[in-house]
């Protein structure tokens, strides 16, 4: 919906729509009793004042009138309900709605059922069959990808393969496709069974018990569909892989489901008319699942009569398949999911004649979601004729892999009123973009919005890959100069609400301990904890084996005394544990080689692969450090190659991510207690330890040299998460760090955090990554690296209104294992070395307007903008020598001046943001994208299908009122191609290729949404009205909900706050004067949540909740509890500002190694 249609909706009150429905609604002439009566008595004293005057009540002819009143009365009522059936817009009966839709060629669908493949996680037979070490696998359980069995595959295939026919085995497959870039093949069991080839079963989900069926599998035009119900036909499975190893999801042996019972029914037509009709009875039929098959004298089927769309295309009355197929017949919906058989007029297709069998699956007519968990060891059992004629059975065990959620609802009557008429438009076919947009809302109920964009792809040879410029589709490997790195250090925030112990306990594990697994969090702890060296010790590395990026080996002194380690020793080599990260220096003299196995050479490291340093993880220790074992192996194992002699120079314990049960239970005391606390983490302990309202020390810079003070003097500031309380909800404040590399002109960066890359030749993950290259000069010294610097790009960076900044990119040290210790701590002291000539170490970025009208910052080349860097306002000297207007920058303060026009005065402004970082870097930037998608060059068009689901809409919706703990996620590509692509190939043009999309909820404002869009909205309630603050509150949140109905948005579109206060306004006047939103992150300004963009992906959705509602009495900065300096002299004076902050027992204040905003 465009933001016309939205405020048309929401705020115009002469909308010609509503001016139209207010017409259409009218009332213009009644034929109730009062109104009949009154006109039969004016008539009568009009025409007949003479022969009838007796107007008394007790009069029988009064009675006789009010008789025909209320017989009047009644006719006009029933006519009116007659006549509103009549129209689809008006009719209220479901046979009424079924109809009238017919006549728009639209056959309303019925329920839909759950489907999906069950993974054969084992086998067994009953008959012998013998692996190549000559085991008799009879009666044994062969699990797929059994670690514990290094013969699994050879034998699952045997057994498999003993109950296949001898020309049909594995590797000879009776049909095969790729579907949706997944090699597909289908396998027919030598069965004996005399029946249809379904097996029941039942699971409970969602806590009801239904009834489900694995049913035989068949590839038809590419993709896959149940195989046609046949009596004695065999069971058939299939064969999928991926490329991504036995461990894959999509690699194995599969057999398809459903939910809902198969029935059937016979009936006979000895005298077959034109068009005959023929109604089955039984209720909540699916919308898939009807066969049709004419019986022999003996009931066997003989002829299967093929099933086309009801009323449209291909039909009964128009056979536009093929000459040869005259047995035709249509489906058509009616009242509780029951159908009705229309047959062909005998000029396109023939007529039906003798006795017939339906078979139909009746489904639950509901929607929920299938989990994994609710459904696996699943037993079936498949008799089958061995190579030699003997029966045996054979015993599958299935188990789900992936979350099933594409049951649905019978079609409403809401629905079918406003998809039938928008059907008959599309006429069943997609070829302008209105159809394209139209159109799949018809074709299932799941499908609540759908937005259809076309790119453009013509005119190149098939035979060539087409390259996706975004790299979304097409890996890149990109190089670039103007390179831009620097850090930012922030206090986010973020809440919850508890009551009970359990609401506790719940926001730890699903709240806190996600926090200090956050990677923005390790940074702040490797950059902000003070080091741990062991240089004065004189540790030695002494290696006892070597192998692929491993080592083992134990630590000696310069006498080869071997020293012991962990908890055997109170030094610093103490700490050394598993997790632990250690650094070793080259022997004096020497260097490290990383092109040749870090062995030492002499000489200074000047050369290519030459590095002074490397950082390693120990991944064991055995005992305390200093016995060898018997194999040889040493006692301390570490992750890399490091040679004999190297010097332990530094240790970094590892960072804790999961709080301790004692620590848990400190906690939930602290909040029933309604205490003020903080997190710190202890490195002596490796643990997180509570600071109580008494010690921490809430408003200076972190610190760790009182960590641990417990005088009661409030002196801790070594704290990592700030929790303080209303009484009801806690708000959280964690201290973060996160690296930001940016190029301002050459390359644009894509980057999509939830799509994972798997290489199945190395079985790791492929990173996108950003090389420093050893091409830059070192900082400071004109000679360059010798060897390139890899950062990890790990999250997309946002601006200010939430929308993805395609020129930054949020990185990280790199993980190469991926194991969630990084690989050198120290890269961006290396590349950026901030301790040594600091006043060159600045980045700058200048506050611009974008076209939107929204306020950003953008990076600025220094020696363009010619800002001065000063270690204080004192070394700024004398103004005089400086012209009017230049700008200066001083670090004790991380402020901005500017020099006025009497060179008198500095003033402070807020035009500048300054990092410490580096610019004018070479580097090279590496994305993949998924080697198994191509772009298909054979197709003119690609038209990239984005689409809302109903069962994840309302899973968000549950997620957001506290039913669900965690938020869900959208289905897949490859899950939304399997439930609509077979329906919409169909009715698309030839020329075009459907990319399907799923869209997510951006939520906005509550605790649910991104930090940075957190917001308090601050409303100035009237004075001169009684009115209860906690109503307004509620009314407010309820026309926030109303604002953002799902019906007034459309995916990709702006939020503009002074729209919406418009509407809050129109809706609360007179009860409230003013509304404002206020940012709840630290960093943001007042006003920087006045737009927000969404990705074209994404469509906004209110998470706000009564706690996000603030009523104040005035909008005074006091009440917006805002702080900020300006200098109007040499010396500074204190002003009042507006910002977004709450100021945490005074205020917080951003720690000074990071970048700052004003």
């Amino acid at each position: 919906m465009s933001s016309t249609d939205r405020q048309n909706r929401l705020l115009v009150a002469e909308d010609w729509k509503r001016i139209y429905q207010s017409y259409r609604n009218a009332d213009f002439q009644s034929y109730d009793f009062d109104n009949l009566r009154r006109t039969m008595i004016s008539y009568l004293r009009t025409n007949y004042p003479e022969d009838f005057n007796d107007y008394i009540e007790s009069s029988e002819y009064l009675a006789l009138i009010d008789l025909i009143a209320f017989l009047g009365q009644n006719i006009a009522f029933r006519i009116d309900l007659n006549a509103r059936e009549n129209f689809l817009e008006l009719a209220e009966r479901r046979e009424s709605v079924l109809r009238l839709a017919r006549l728009l060629s639209y056959n309303p669908k019925r329920n839909q059922a759950a489907e999906g493949l069950l993974k054969i996680s084992s086998v067994s037979t009953t008959e012998d069959v013998v692996d190549s070490n000559n085991f008799n696998l009879a009666g044994q359980q062969i699990q797929w990808n059994d670690p514990s069995n290094t013969q699994w595959y050879e034998q699952f295939v045997k057994v498999m393969n003993a109950a296949l026919p001898q020309n049909g085995t594995f590797g000879k497959p009776a049909k095969t496709a790729t579907i949706n870039s997944i090699p597909h093949e289908q396998y027919r069991f030598n069965g004996i069974n005399t029946d249809i080839p379904k097996y029941s079963f039942t699971k409970t989900i969602q806590g009801s018990s239904l009834p489900f069926e694995v049913v035989s599998s068949d590839i038809v035009n590419g993709a896959l569909e149940e195989e046609i119900p046949l009596q004695a036909n065999s069971f058939a499975m299939l064969y999928r892989n991926d490329g991504q190893g036995p461990a894959s999801t999509n690699t194995g042996f599969f057999a398809s489901f459903k939910q809902g019972s198969l029935d059937s029914g016979q009936f006979s037509i000895n005298n077959p008319s034109s068009n005959q009709k023929v109604d089955i009875d039984a209720t909540d039929i699916n919308n898939k699942d009807v066969w049709l098959y004419k019986l022999d004298g003996q009931g066997r089927e003989t002829e299967y009569w093929t099933k086309v769309d009801a009323v449209e295309g291909n039909n009964v009355i128009y056979n536009s398949l093929t000459k040869d197929v005259r047995n035709l017949y249509s489906v058509l919906t009616r009242v509780q999911d029951r159908l009705s058989l229309v047959f062909s007029d005998g000029v396109f297709g023939n007529l039906p004649q003798g006795r017939f069998k339906v078979v139909y699956r009746t489904s639950a007519n509901s929607r929920y979601t299938i989990k994994p968990s609710e459904m696996s060891n699943v037993q079936i059992q498949i008799p089958y004729l061995s190579a030699v004629g003997v029966p045996e059975q054979l015993t599958l065990t299935l188990q789900l892999k992936y979350t099933i959620s594409n049951s649905t609802t019978s079609e409403s009557d809401e629905s079918i009123k406003a998809n039938a008429p928008a059907t008959y438009y599309t006429q069943n076919r997609m070829v302008t973009a209105e159809d394209y947009n139209v159109a799949p809302l018809a074709v299932s109920q799941e499908i609540v919005k759908v937005k259809t964009v076309n790119r453009n792809a013509s005119g190149i040879s098939r035979y060539f890959d087409l390259i996706d410029s975004t790299g979304k589709y097409s890996s890149t490997n990109l190089f670039g100069n103007d390179g831009v790195i620097y850090k930012e250090t922030n206090n986010l925030k973020t809440t919850f609400n508890f009551v009970t112990t359990t609401d506790i306990e719940q926001a730890i594990t699903n709240t806190i301990e996600p926090i200090i697994k956050d990677r923005k969090v390790y940074n702040y702890y490797l950059q902000n904890f003070t080091k741990i060296l062991t240089g004065d010790l004189g540790v030695a590395w002494n290696s006892s084996t070597q192998d692929t990026n491993r080592s083992t080996g134990y630590f000696t002194d310069e006498n080869d005394v071997t020293f012991k380690v962990g908890t055997f020793t109170a030094n610093n080599l103490r700490f050394i544990e598993s997790g632990t990260l250690l650094k070793f220096t080259a022997p004096t003299g020497m260097h490290f080689m990383t092109s040749n196995k870090n062995v030492l050479m002499s000489g200074p490291a000047d050369h290519p692969g030459a590095v002074e340093y490397l950082w390693t993880k120990v991944i064991s220790v055995s005992g305390n450090g200093t016995t060898v074992g018997s194999t040889g192996l040493g006692p301390v194992v570490l992750n890399d190659l490091i040679p004999g002699d190297a010097i332990l120079q530094e240790v970094k314990p590892k960072l804790a991510n999961i709080i301790t049960d004692s620590v848990k239970t400190q906690i939930v005391d602290q909040a029933f207690a309604t205490n003020t606390f903080g997190l710190r983490y202890d490195v002596e302990t490796r643990q997180w330890r509570i600071i109580t309202e008494q010690n921490i020390d809430s408003i200076s810079a972190f610190s760790t040299g009182k960590a641990g003070d417990s005088s009661n003097q409030n002196l801790d500031a070594s704290w990592i998460l700030y929790f303080k309380t209303d009484g009801e909800r806690y708000d959280i404040t964690y201290r973060t760090l996160r690296y930001i590399f940016e190029s301002d002109a050459e390359i644009k960066f894509y980057y999509d955090s939830s799509d994972k890359i798997y290489d199945n030749k190395t079985g790791k993950i492929i990173k996108d990554k950003i090389e420093v290259l050893n091409i830059n000069n070192k900082p400071d010294v004109s000679t360059p690296f010798t060897s390139n610097y890899n950062w990890e790009i790990v999250k997309e960076y946002r601006d200010a209104d939430g929308y993805v900044d395609s020129k930054r990119i949020e990185v990280s040290f790199f993980d190469a294992d991926d194991d969630g210790v990084i690989d050198n701590p120290e890269g961006f002291i290396d590349i950026v070395d901030e301790t040594t000539n600091v006043t060159t170490k600045y980045i700058f970025q200048k506050k611009y307007t974008t076209s939107d009208g929204i306020e950003d910052y953008r990076f600025v080349d220094n020696t363009v903008e010619g800002i001065q860097i000063k270690a204080s306002a004192s070394a700024i000297g004398a103004y005089s020598s400086y012209s009017v207007g230049q700008v200066f920058f001083t670090i004790d303060t991380q402020l901005f001046h500017k020099l006025d026009s009497t060179k008198k005065n500095l003033q402070i402004i807020k035009d500048y943001r300054g990092f410490l970082g580096r610019s004018n870097l070479k580097f090279r930037y590496l994305h993949s994208a998924d080697y198994d998608q191509r772009i298909d060059p054979a197709v003119s068009n690609i038209m990239d299908c984005y689409m809302l689901t109903r069962t994840y809409d309302i899973a968000y919706r549950q997620f957001l009122n506290g039913d669900r703990i965690v938020a869900p996620l959208p289905p897949s590509s490859d899950e939304m191609y399997r439930t609509y692509g077979t329906d919409l190939d169909k009715i698309k043009s030839i020329s075009d290729e459907i990319i399907y999309h799923p869209v997510s909820y951006k939520p906005l404002f509550g605790t649910s949404a991104e930090t940075s869009l957190q917001a308090t909205f601050k409303v100035v309630t009237n004075k001169d009205e009684v009115v209860n603050n906690n109503d307004i509150k509620s009314r407010v949140i309820e026309a926030i909900n109303v604002y953002f109905n799902l019906d007034n948005w459309e995916f990709g579109e702006s939020f503009y706050f002074s729209e919406l206060s418009t509407y809050i306004m129109n809706q609360m006047t007179p009860d409230i004067v003013s509304i404002v939103i206020v940012p709840n992150e630290q960093s943001q300004s007042f006003g920087s949540l006045y737009e927000i963009k969404s990705e074209s992906n994404e469509i906004f959705i209110s998470s706000a909740t009564v706690e996000n509602i603030e009523i104040i009495d005035a909008i005074t900065a006091s009440r917006l509890k805002a702080t900020g300096n300006v200098i109007t002299t040499s010396q500074e004076t204190v002003n009042t500002g507006v910002t977004s902050s709450t100021p945490l027992a005074g205020s917080i204040s951003s720690s000074n190694s990071g970048g700052y905003s004003y």
